[in-house]
């Protein structure tokens, strides 16, 4: 987080943007979603300006009659001390690529807009949630900094099986980039993504939850 927030001036409008994970078959939140919002809690109570966006629909094996994940996400923020007036909820996405389009349309309505995002997700997950948000922006002509911030999973088994859904994520969905070639454009000048980052309407990763210990 120091690498993030040593860029943050005093005055400078930020939004923390925390990516949604799937939600258990008995409707309690995962791990992963409990990380995730701890970690960018802990930021937004750490600068004074930032705000929080939490980001999530339905993913597609969401339980019936669960809330979205944004309202989870939102309790767990109050929980953790974020106050509501701080917060904003983004209750429609799916799926990372639906979380960068969703997210900066509430970004782009900001008023101010902010001058910085700061995308907060699991660390494996990260690259390719910075790929997303980076080129949506980039297609939409949004001058906004893009960082983001990875929350570490500690569970080796979760972790490596992060990591795996990581890397199959991007050889099975590298040929569907070019079917959104009219959200994804070229990489905003000055950040270091190169890492390619693979995006689709059945982003598995980023609504699988990991293996309960």
């Amino acid at each position: 987080m120091a690498h993030v927030m040593r860029y943050l001036r005093n005055d400078e409008s930020v939004m923390v943007i925390a990516l949604g994970a799937a939600v258990r078959t008995d409707g309690s939140v995962s791990p992963a979603m409990r990380r995730r919002v701890a970690l960018a809690a802990r930021t937004v109570l750490a600068w004074p300006h930032a705000r929080l966006v939490v980001s999530g629909g339905y993913g597609k094996r969401h339980p019936p009659g669960v809330p979205p994940e944004a309202h989870l996400m939102a309790e767990l923020a109050r929980e953790a001390g974020v106050p509501s007036d701080r917060l904003v909820l983004e209750a429609e996405s799916g799926d990372t690529l639906g979380n960068a389009r969703h997210a900066l349309d509430l970004v782009a309505g900001a008023d101010p807009m902010p001058g910085r995002i700061v995308v907060v997700t699991d660390a494996p997950h990260l690259r390719r949630a910075l790929w997303c948000f980076r080129r949506v922006a980039r297609g939409r002509g949004l001058t906004v900094t893009i960082d983001g911030l990875g929350a570490p999973i500690t569970d080796h088994r979760a972790r490596r099986s992060a990591q795996f859904w990581e890397i199959l994520a991007l050889l099975v969905y590298l040929p569907r980039l070019w079917r959104v070639r009219r959200v994804v454009t070229a990489p905003v000048p000055g950040h270091d993504d190169a890492g390619t980052a693979a995006v689709g309407p059945q982003d598995r990763h980023h609504r699988k939850d990991e293996t309960p210990p």
